[in-house]
C-alpha cells in the first residue's frame, strides 16, 4: 500500500513560530570589543547607573561591586573609583553587556579616553557604532556603521538594569567584612588569590 504524502503537506495558512529563546545567564561587564563590534546604548536614563566600582586588574573580570558600609575601607586602599554603568547590546551576536566609564575626579579632571568613550555612548543611544583605541590620538575613534542597520532588540526578560546588575555582578558584590578581595587588600594571611 503507497503511502499518502498528501497528509504530510504544510496548509497555506501555516506560519512557523520561534521554537527556542535565548535565555540570558551571562553579561559581560566590559568595554566593546576594539573595533570590531557595532554597539548601541540603551538612550533611556533608567538604563544607566552610577556607582563606585572596584577594578582590581582594569579587566572585565576583576570588577566588583561594593555595599555602602565596605566603601570607606576600599576607598582608603586607593582601588576604589566612581564610574557609570551603561547598557548596551551587540550588532553581531545581540550580546547584551554592561559597560562601566570612571567618572572624572572631584577636581572635574578627566582622561581623554574616558571623555571620547562617553561621548562615543551618546552617539550610540541613536546609531550604531564602534569604537578604537588610538593610542597616537590618546582617545577612542569612533566610527558609524555606513548602512541602515535595523534598531537594537533589547531583551525583555532583563526588565531593569538592576536585573542586568544582578546577572552581571553575581557573587561580584563585596558585601562582608570577610569577603576575599577586603582580605586581599588588607594583606590578611589567609586572603585567598583572585
Amino acid at each position: 500500500m503507497p503511502f499518502n504524502f498528501e497528509n504530510l503537506r504544510l496548509p497555506p495558512t501555516f506560519e512557523i513560530g520561534p521554537v527556542a529563546k535565548k535565555l540570558i545567564t551571562t553579561i559581560p561587564v566590559r568595554k566593546p570589543r576594539g573595533g570590531l563590534d557595532f554597539f548601541r546604548i540603551r538612550p533611556e536614563s533608567e538604563w544607566t547607573f552610577a556607582t563606585f566600582l572596584v577594578d582590581l586588574q582594569e579587566g572585565e573580570e576583576e570588577k566588583y561591586l561594593v555595599a555602602p558600609e565596605f566603601i570607606d575601607e576600599v576607598l582608603s586602599n586607593g582601588k576604589l573609583k566612581p564610574a557609570m554603568i551603561y547598557t548596551g547590546i551587540t550588532y553581531i551576536g545581540q550580546i547584551l553587556f554592561l559597560s562601566d566609564i570612571p567618572l572624572p575626579d572631584s577636581d572635574g579632571k578627566d582622561n581623554e579616553y574616558n571623555r571620547s568613550r562617553r561621548l562615543a555612548y551618546e552617539i550610540a543611544k541613536k546609531k550604531w557604532i564602534k569604537i578604537r583605541a588610538n593610542k597616537a590620538l590618546g582617545a577612542y575613534e569612533i566610527i558609524g556603521a555606513v548602512g541602515e542597520l535595523p534598531e537594537p532588540v533589547w531583551p525583555e526578560e532583563i526588565g531593569s538594569i538592576e536585573k542586568a546588575l544582578e546577572i552581571a555582578f553575581k557573587g561580584k558584590l563585596i558585601d562582608s567584612y570577610n569577603h576575599p578581595v577586603l582580605k586581599r587588600l588588607r594583606g590578611s594571611s589567609n586572603a585567598p588569590s583572585i
